[in-house]
């Protein structure tokens, strides 16, 4: 399930017809791949917004799609384009904080004010490609939620230009049709990974294949390994004995991953991944907080006669939540 973001309902009703979105709040459409979200203007709206969404329910990745000004003519109006770097400017002062949505694209700056005169704009210039008022609040709640950010800009006028303001109301039609296709290109070019990096029993869409390769990127980088040394440093054998779907392998891979980046949250993961391992291959799911908030364990199987509920249960008298515990506390050195 993607979140997409969208300043307003007009830039957002192609994306809604399209995917056959259906209202259950003034802000929120839902189908049944997707989340459409109205966060309306400004960096902080757009931000709380976000963030309320996101802890109320799990996405694999948040989208950012909407209109944006130019700061050079080198872009035309009408034209998309993948975002690179988000920046924040409040005042005409830019903040310390930025977010990346991709490695390759144009520079965006969210402005706390509307941009409406050419000698407004001319400062932002040296910041960033485009101009818009949504896209670093949307950045900082994905972030947050340890979401996956990227974001797709129209431009729809060059910044600070007289009467943009018409313009963008009689093409608002026109560019939500596109932005709808656009996002359509998207969601349905999910691929599987190079084969290079095919792993059997896991299953990668567009969104954990980029999660995937920007991590094994930057493994390779800190540790000065190869893409084969580290795949095969990589605990892919004891994942996969895991009783669990393909894509939840997948998660499983990607945070040990994102784990070995964090020292700390290496050795929680793999202390998570020895404790429950055991009980995983014998069909035992042990479901635990991944925010390690809660120290609830959710236990789960599945039996077809009474003889493997017997097997189940007498498995489950080898089960000590000590160990988990014992990593919330913050002891990481467990058998």
């Amino acid at each position: 399930m993607h979140l997409i973001t969208m300043a307003h309902l007009g830039e957002a009703q192609g994306v809604i017809e399209l995917f056959n979105l259906k209202r259950v709040s003034s802000q929120v459409f839902e189908g049944e791949n997707l989340v459409c979200l109205i966060t309306g203007e400004g960096p902080f709206e757009a931000a709380t917004a976000t963030a309320s969404i996101l802890g109320s329910k799990k996405f694999l990745s948040v989208i950012n799609l909407g209109i944006a000004g130019a700061l050079d003519p080198e872009y035309p109006v009408g034209s998309i384009h993948p975002i690179r770097s988000v920046y924040l400017v409040i005042d005409g002062k830019p903040q310390f904080k930025s977010y990346k949505s991709s490695d390759k694209g144009l520079d965006c700056v969210t402005s706390f004010e509307r941009i409406l005169s050419p000698e407004r704009a001319l400062p932002l210039t040296g910041i960033a490609n485009l101009v818009d008022r949504e896209a670093w609040g949307v950045a900082m709640a994905a972030k947050t939620h340890n979401t996956h950010f990227s974001s797709f800009k129209l431009i729809s006028d060059q910044a600070g230009s007289l009467g943009a303001c018409e313009v963008v109301k009689e093409k608002a039609q026109e560019w939500s049709q596109l932005l709808a296709q656009y996002l359509k290109s998207i969601i349905h070019n999910e691929k599987e990974i190079p084969d290079l990096f095919k792993l059997e029993g896991f299953h990668f869409t567009f969104t954990t294949q980029h999660q995937f390769e920007q991590l094994l990127k930057k493994i390779c980088l800190r540790d000065e390994l190869s893409p084969e040394e580290v795949l095969a440093s990589l605990p892919i054998e004891a994942i996969r004995a895991e009783a669990t779907s393909s894509k939840m392998k997948t998660k499983a891979l990607l945070n040990f991953m994102e784990g070995r980046l964090d020292p700390l949250k290496e050795k929680l993961d793999m202390g998570l991944l020895l404790w429950k391992t055991p009980f995983e291959r014998q069909g035992i799911t042990l479901q635990t907080d991944a925010s390690w908030e809660s120290p609830e364990v959710k236990v789960s199987f599945q039996v077809s006669n009474t003889d493997e509920l017997e097997q189940k249960l007498k498995h489950l008298k080898d089960l000590n939540l000590g160990p988990f515990l014992d990593l919330r506390n913050g002891n990481i050195h467990v058998e």
